[in-house]
């Protein structure tokens, strides 16, 4: 299928109606839209995603999700998806219509005039639709539009087949002909993309993550809807074997049936209710957000919860001050000393002196009683007493040192505390005090900040106004985390029914096993038995056929876009059970580490990855991409533009910001491949509208715009 034209109607950027058409020449099938930043190359490829989904735009990317809820819900979301300038218009229009109301009494021109205003506050979007195959339907055009009214929050969404509705599009659902006609949401991400963010696809970090992707991965393959089939024929199979059961094993299979209903009901109220919560977290957070900005415009910005949390810091602040001065004053009992420190050392060497006197005294004395010992015993022997005598006087006596005055006199215990203090002084005392002192002053200043904003807080309290507001701001606050500790609980709550229906499941078809099927029954029971058997080995096959077909087509993108040769040697798909993960291996046989790979590298990584998913679909559907260049050198951006851009889709729309993005030598590259070329240009009210240039012109023609713009 490819896309014929796109219509938008005050949709962001774009005032009134914008129309463009796509490329369908099949030789020229790349179609280029560039324009400067802000100027609304994001907002068509939004208005794109918007129309086909709607409120379930949530489900084809993170993007979607984050944004929806930072805006705090879809309705506040649809409000900025209106145009500015066309609200301002419709506001001043307005006016003039209730004026003109006021002075008319005719019913009809009444409601006329209600109908006008109403319309006022509308925008939409429209694509049409050619190539179209719907299986048992000729149809050569559908053309899907989606209206929505910002004063009634109310959207529309109309299909039209060959300019007419049809009768399938209201049997089964709008929403799910678009799923299941056009394409599904859950692989729509790999359809409009971003090309700088696509990079989440090399960064799964989590099982939560994985179970996401897992879920894309076999939309794409074509796995689930043989799953679907095999649960069916299961289905079928329990309900035919009911039929045949014992009154026992029927009371058995409807109780479990029961309990099945009741978890799959108690699931889906379970997930209502928490998508429900989910929607009033983000409003009551964004609304919390408001009442904050809105006490700091007021100049007070701490809430009750705050200033709670400012009087703790001030006790503690109070308190850390008390010790600082406690260790303070404990410090300046040595300050005499310190400031007498030439005197310390006089007297730390007089102790050393004195204490070298002790044992020099301490020595003579027994070198004394040595010699009278040596002198007595050598008289008792026959040798020249006066010889020896000499002898020992010289080597024993004659060593006494000079004696010192004793001045101080200290014990042993007093010289070790005067040399603990000492030390202390002469290396960690300074340190200490420093650092106390520094302490000091920093407590004191946080604790003059804290109070200032205290007693200001305090001052304004009176204030109605503010009072008003922190009421509010508490209320939402309480608010925000109930609902948060409500979802938790919701979470818990859908994990616990969820296994239970595993098991219950599981349950029913042991105990369907032991059933005797009726004769007339048993033809159907065996030929379900025999088709579920065959979509089991089918299935598996299919698994087994879409591994080695979708590891051949990742590893031959991935190689045919980087330069490194040989860079990824091997790609293992591992399927277990509903999980999809991806694997790389480099030549030495190791697990490249997608997480580690550059910015570049991961955006080449996904690029091959849908590339690959694209052609595995089988699903032919135009591809959008936006920031098609971002993150990539040269070498690498032309490989995308010769190996992927061409191959990619029937047909191609590139959302590119010339000279960065894609340089003039890399659009020439690309030229014989582009079929439709449009510059966004921005009028001075900021509304864009949409340039159908010759493409060999483009660059010229964006040239000159950049000019006219300085």
């Amino acid at each position: 299928m490819l896309i014929d034209r796109i219509n938008l109607y005050n949709f962001r950027a774009y005032q009134g109606e914008q129309q463009l058409s796509l490329s369908m020449n099949p030789e020229k099938h790349v179609t280029i839209i560039s324009g400067q930043n802000g100027f609304g190359k994001t907002s068509l490829l939004t208005a794109l995603v918007w129309v086909l989904y709607g409120k379930l735009m949530v489900d084809v990317d993170e993007r979607y999700r984050k944004e929806v809820h930072e805006s705090g819900g879809y309705n506040r979301y649809a409000f900025k998806l209106m145009n500015r300038n066309a609200l301002q218009a419709a506001a001043a229009y307005e006016r003039s219509l209730q004026q003109e109301k006021e002075l008319t009494q005719n019913v009809l021109e009444t409601k006329r005039i209600n109908t006008e205003i109403e319309a006022l506050y509308s925008f939409s979007g429209s694509i049409v639709l050619t190539n179209i195959f719907i299986p048992h339907l000729s149809c050569n055009e559908v053309t899907i539009t989606r209206t929505y009214n910002t004063r009634k929050e109310k959207e529309d969404l109309t299909i039209l087949i060959d300019g007419r509705e049809n009768e399938l599009t209201k049997t089964i659902g709008q929403e799910i002909f678009i799923n299941d006609f056009i394409l599904p949401k859950e692989i729509a991400k790999f359809f409009f993309f971003d090309a700088e963010k696509i990079t989440a696809l090399a960064e799964v970090k989590n099982i939560d993550e994985k179970l996401y992707f897992s879920k894309a991965y076999n939309e794409v393959l074509g796995i689930k809807k043989y799953t679907d089939l095999k649960q069916n024929l299961e289905n079928l199979q329990l309900r035919i074997s009911k039929k045949s059961a014992t009154k026992g094993d029927l009371k058995k299979i409807e109780e479990l049936q029961q309990r099945l209903h009741q978890n799959e009901e108690l699931v889906s109220l379970h997930k209502e209710d928490l998508e429900r919560k989910e929607q009033d977290l983000q409003i009551k957070k964004a609304d919390l957000a408001e009442a904050q900005e809105k006490l700091v415009r007021t100049g007070n910005a701490m809430s009750d919860h705050e200033l709670n949390e400012y009087r703790k810091m001030r006790t503690n602040l109070r308190e850390a001050i008390a010790k600082n001065k406690a260790n303070f004053a404990d410090l300046l009992e040595l300050a005499p000393f310190a400031m007498l420190m030439r005197k310390m050392q006089q007297i730390q060497q007089q102790i050393s002196l004195e204490e070298r006197q002790q044992h020099a005294n301490l020595l003579n004395n027994l070198l004394k009683e040595k010699y009278e010992a040596l002198k007595k015993a050598f008289t008792q022997i026959n040798v020249n007493q006066n010889e020896i005598t000499s002898i020992l006087h010289e080597h024993l006596q004659s060593s006494v040192a000079n004696e010192v005055n004793i001045l101080l006199g200290f014990t042993q215990e007093q010289t070790n505390q005067f040399n603990s203090v000492y030390a202390n002084l002469q290396n960690a005392y300074a340190k200490q005090f420093k650092a106390l002192v520094a302490e000091g002053k920093r407590l004191q200043s946080s604790y003059n900040i804290t109070h200032k904003k205290l007693q200001d807080s305090d001052l304004k309290s009176s204030d109605p106004v503010i009072k008003a507001l922190k009421a509010t701001h508490n209320e939402l606050n309480v608010e925000v985390e109930k609902l948060t500790e409500k979802i938790l609980q919701l979470k818990i709550e859908i994990a616990v029914a969820e296994r239970e229906i595993t098991t219950i499941q599981r349950q029913l078809s042991e105990q369907s096993k032991h059933i005797k099927v009726e004769k007339q029954d048993q033809e159907k029971t065996a030929t379900a038995t025999r088709l579920i058997q065959q979509l089991e080995t089918f299935i598996y096959q299919l698994k087994t056929k879409k591994k080695v077909s979708l590891e051949k087509n990742i590893k031959k993108e991935l190689n045919s876009l980087m330069h490194k040769q040989a860079f990824v040697e091997k790609v293992e798909v591992k399927i277990e059970g509903d999980l999809i993960d991806i694997d790389l291996y480099d030549v030495m046989g190791n697990t490249i580490n997608k997480e580690g790979l550059s910015k570049g590298e991961q955006q080449l990584y996904a690029t091959a990855l849908l590339k690959a998913l694209v052609t595995e679909s089988n699903i032919q559907f135009p591809v959008f991409i936006d920031s098609p260049l971002q993150k990539l050198d040269k070498k690498h951006a032309t490989n995308i533009i010769k190996e992927f851009y061409p191959s990619v889709s029937s047909q191609v729309v590139l959302f590119p910001l010339l000279e960065k993005e894609l340089s003039e030598n890399e659009y020439q590259l690309l030229l014989p491949k582009i079929g439709k070329a449009y510059l966004i240009k921005q009028e001075a009210n900021y509304a864009s509208t949409f340039a159908d240039l010759y493409p060999q012109d483009l660059f010229t023609q964006f040239n000159q715009s950049l000019k006219a713009y300085v």
